[in-house]
């Protein structure tokens, strides 16, 4: 074989195999995205992570061509990653992107699942305290520098204010609160009510979407640039998670398996709580994941209300439910 034929053999073998393998690893398809998902919070059984976690284990994001890679946050910078777009979706709070909003950056919910919030209150069952207006004059717990909004709403709800409560600034160590030394103490609803019954105390739980006010829990968020450049791509994430997130719904224990493969050592039954937890919490006639710009708008006035928020946000661009509405309206998650 002439030295010149015998070349152009070899290249030509060489280039079938190299698209050979190229094909093989996805080099090349559009559909097949790398997709980078961080939980806002260390691996646990919170409902939009476990979503993840499931449509992952279960393939979910392969049907959608998405290759995911899954990271926790481990200091609060999963907003930070989001706006400079080393991330791709993230979570947070309702409350938190309308005051990130406030401040014009570009972040948009695209699906909530909590429809009341996660911030609530603990009293001890034996303390007298039936009710919110049994506060007054009790020694009332408050997390971080600032009172919250639920506080100070769930207290004019019941015709209080802060100035007839003893507040008291408390850590997120519930022994405060187990040794007696606080009345009131706040917690994360879906997780430290139990933690504190695991060690020993009968209490009772003050929930302030139950007295009126206006709460919401996690979303899912992306850049404003993702969702009005590539909204195939903010559809097929969605697709997917939503779908992890009702499987997770009807095989409760597999999904604590799942969990427990990113939350090495957790306790299964504490996870078991947080996510019946968050998955009652998210219930809706018309499917998981589903909101309206009315619920933000009630948000919105509370947190104008006690000051949160400076100044009013078109909630239009904080929450863009109309990819989860669409998923569902046209039978893609039945």
């Amino acid at each position: 074989m002439p030295g010149s034929h015998r070349a152009a053999v070899l290249w030509l073998i060489a280039s079938v195999a190299i698209a050979t393998l190229a094909a093989a690893c996805g080099g090349g398809d559009d559909d097949d995205d790398r997709v980078v998902f961080m939980a806002g919070f260390r691996a646990q059984a919170n409902l939009p992570f476990v979503a993840v976690y499931v449509a992952d284990a279960k393939g979910f994001f392969e049907d959608e061509g998405i290759d995911i890679e899954i990271r926790h946050s481990g200091s609060g910078e999963h907003l930070q990653l989001l706006l400079a777009k080393e991330i791709d979706f993230t979570t947070g709070t309702a409350a938190q992107v309308l005051r990130r909003r406030e401040e014009d950056l570009p972040v948009r919910a695209i699906a909530l699942f909590g429809q009341r919030g996660d911030q609530g209150f603990i009293v001890r069952a034996d303390s007298g305290i039936e009710s919110p207006a049994d506060f007054a004059g009790r020694t009332v717990g408050f997390k971080g520098g600032v009172v919250p909004p639920e506080l100070r709403a769930l207290l004019a709800s019941v015709g209080l204010t802060e100035a007839d409560v003893d507040l008291q600034a408390v850590g997120f160590d519930p022994r405060i609160f187990i040794e007696g030394r606080i009345d009131v103490f706040p917690v994360f609803l879906d997780n430290e009510p139990d933690t504190v019954r695991r060690a020993g105390l009968d209490i009772r739980v003050f929930d302030p979407h139950d007295y009126g006010v206006a709460t919401l829990g996690l979303t899912f968020l992306a850049h404003q640039d993702t969702v009005t450049e590539d909204p195939a791509l903010v559809e097929r994430f969605l697709r997917a998670a939503l779908r992890g997130a009702i499987y997770a719904e009807s095989h409760i224990d597999e999904a604590i398996d799942i969990v427990l493969t990113f939350a090495e050592g957790a306790d299964p039954d504490h996870q078991r709580f947080l996510l019946e937890t968050d998955l009652r919490n998210a219930q809706r006639p018309d499917g998981l994941g589903r909101g309206t710009l009315e619920q933000w708008e009630a948000l919105q006035d509370v947190l104008l209300e006690f000051d949160v928020l400076e100044s009013p946000v078109d909630v239009r661009t904080a929450f863009d439910g109309s990819f989860v509405d669409q998923l569902y309206d046209s039978g893609d998650l039945d």
